[in-house]
């Protein structure tokens, strides 16, 4: 009874996200200078298998590349989600692509996660005919992207979670990357403030249920991927990895406090960039990448990104 209930009102969720992104999507002017391309990865007819690139028409030849999984709380948003803040970054100096993949609402994480394969296979495998070096990759995600970011990550370079998966590895070395806001900690993601009980007996159970699907959930997928803990330790070889947290970021921010503490004792190459201004929200640099608190965020980004360049 509780996940019919929780299921409803992720749906109404999911409307509020799509509502909130398609006017923020409607009042962003892309720049001229950035040319958008638009491809399936899957011949499946399947809107949700679609990817953009964008490339700086200034700047001829391959540049450095940026995969970009946007976020969404798992069940809302698509390719066009980040668009403005992707040609940012192109006007910065990199290609960049980001890809649609199915909401939880038709799938589970594992699809999710299957669709992010099947678009990294696609991208590498045709590599010259889009126009992509993948001498310099970098990997970015924000909240609920940044978890399937990491994930993906690991995924990749671990032949016992590409088994649950049912994925083949795919040769891309991403030399760094950026979470953004992200929410890594899928056993806590769903903790209302100030609700420690409503929490515990409802939203964080319904919406882990809902993100693997009820009956992944307690099982060995899930406890071998549902916080970062589970799958990256000292062995684990991850990147240098920047996280970008707020103030203003008041629901969210714990998880990226959690994730820097478990990577830095862990010993990892982890960078925290943490903005102080209340005003900045979650995933504030995405949301309104034109801002002043967003360019100096987003900057900084990039040459963290460069700064791991060959």
């Amino acid at each position: 009874m509780f996940h019919f209930i929780f299921k409803k009102i992720y749906l109404n969720i999911k409307k509020d996200i799509e509502e909130q992104n398609a006017a923020r999507i409607a009042s962003h002017r892309l720049p001229g200078d950035v040319k958008i391309s638009t491809l399936p990865y899957l011949d499946s007819g399947n809107e949700m298998h679609r990817f953009n690139i964008y490339k700086n028409g200034r700047t001829g030849g391959a540049a450095p590349l940026i995969v970009d999984i946007h976020g969404g709380g798992w069940i809302a948003g698509d390719k066009d989600t980040n668009g403005l803040f992707c040609c940012r970054l192109a006007e910065g100096g990199f290609d960049v692509s980001s890809l649609s993949y199915r909401n939880v609402d038709s799938c589970s994480i594992i699809e999710q996660i299957q669709d992010i394969f099947a678009y990294l296979h696609y991208i590498r495998n045709n590599a010259t005919a889009l126009g992509l070096s993948f001498e310099n990759v970098f990997l970015s995600g924000d909240s609920a992207g940044g978890q399937l970011a990491l994930l993906a990550y690991n995924v990749n370079r671990s032949a016992k979670l590409r088994e649950m998966f049912g994925v083949s590895p795919v040769n891309i070395n991403f030399k760094a990357m950026a979470l953004i806001h992200s929410v890594c900690y899928v056993n806590m993601a769903g903790k209302l403030k100030n609700n420690p009980v409503i929490s515990r007996l409802i939203s964080v159970p319904e919406l882990a249920r809902t993100v693997y699907g009820k009956q992944n959930y307690g099982r060995e997928i899930y406890n071998a991927t549902c916080a970062p803990a589970a799958f990256i330790t000292e062995n684990t070889l991850l990147p240098p990895v920047l996280l970008i947290s707020s103030a203003g970021d008041e629901m969210y921010n714990y998880q990226t406090d959690m994730l820097y503490r478990d990577l830095r004792a862990l010993k990892k190459d982890c960078e925290l960039y943490f903005e102080t201004d209340p005003k900045a929200g979650h995933v504030y640099n995405i949301a309104d990448p034109d801002s002043d608190l967003a360019k100096k965020c987003n900057a900084h980004m990039m040459n963290f990104f460069k700064s791991a360049m060959q």
